[in-house]
């Protein structure tokens, strides 16, 4: 599976690979993820707030979508409690594809 630097430096990536980067970001409720943080960064639980999915899912689809490089951590601070409140970010701005029976492109920004 290609990253998202690997996809978008690299026109020549072959259709499946392509078909399975854009798999991944739509799967289930993926999508509702990168669009909470596309904007502003948030953490867990303002994207838990925003969206309505599980705590649990949305930790595993972060650690899916940053190994992927789809979204980064922007910053961790601490609040008054002590506990530390990390803030994803992503890095997808706008996800265009193309899709015809040779091809599939994407263009990322």
């Amino acid at each position: 599976m290609y990253s998202l630097t690997e996809i978008k430096n690299n026109c020549d990536i072959d259709k499946n690979e392509t078909i399975s980067f854009l798999n991944n970001i739509l799967e289930n409720d993926t999508y509702k993820i990168i669009l909470s943080v596309m904007e502003y960064s948030k953490t867990v639980y303002q994207m838990h707030k925003e969206t309505s999915l599980p705590l649990s899912s949305i930790y595993k689809r972060i650690n899916k979508l940053e190994n992927l490089g789809i979204i980064s951590i922007e910053k961790i601070t601490i609040n008054n409690k002590g506990r530390k409140l990390i803030y994803y970010k992503s890095k997808i701005k706008n996800l265009t594809f193309k899709l015809n029976e040779k091809d599939v492109r994407l263009l990322i920004t």
